[in-house]
């Protein structure tokens, strides 16, 4: 994927997509996510389906989706009289780039130690210990998630 999203935030006590999308953020992209493929919306629609939710300003959820299309996760389009956002990846698209851009930073961060601990282990042992490390990871999710 060749995707350059501007995330450079990581909170790993956040569930989720706020683990580097803020609370307003992260609700704006659920929201524009759960449109029809290829769906325009405008502030005005997503600020009215907040609004329900917690009282925000208008121009706060303006300002943020301005925000989010600075992060290149919105594209918007100027159509008189007014700006049409659509999402410029899909969710998976997003989820996916963010895994695999962590993952990267660790690696690259801690590959002395990761090669190290590896090195040391068979092919079978190693593919073992990473479908144990990945069954961790997918109910850590799970909990997140439910």
């Amino acid at each position: 994927m060749s995707l350059e999203l501007d995330i450079t935030l990581f909170r790993p006590d956040r569930p989720g997509i706020r683990k580097v999308l803020g609370d307003l953020e992260a609700d704006i992209m659920e929201l524009i996510w759960e449109r029809p493929a290829g769906g325009e919306t405008t502030v005005r629609d997503i600020f009215e389906i907040l609004y329900q939710r917690r009282r925000l300003a208008y121009t706060t959820v303006m300002s943020t989706m301005a925000r989010l299309a600075k992060k290149k996760l919105l594209q918007v389009e100027k159509r008189e009289p007014t700006y049409l956002y659509t999402p410029a990846v899909t969710k998976q698209e997003f989820i996916s780039y963010l895994i695999s851009h962590i993952l990267e930073d660790l690696f690259v961060s801690f590959s002395g130690p990761t090669l190290a601990s590896v090195d040391t282990l068979s092919n079978q042992e190693a593919a073992a210990h990473a479908r144990t490390l990945l069954d961790e990871i997918t109910c850590r999710r799970a909990e997140e998630e439910g």
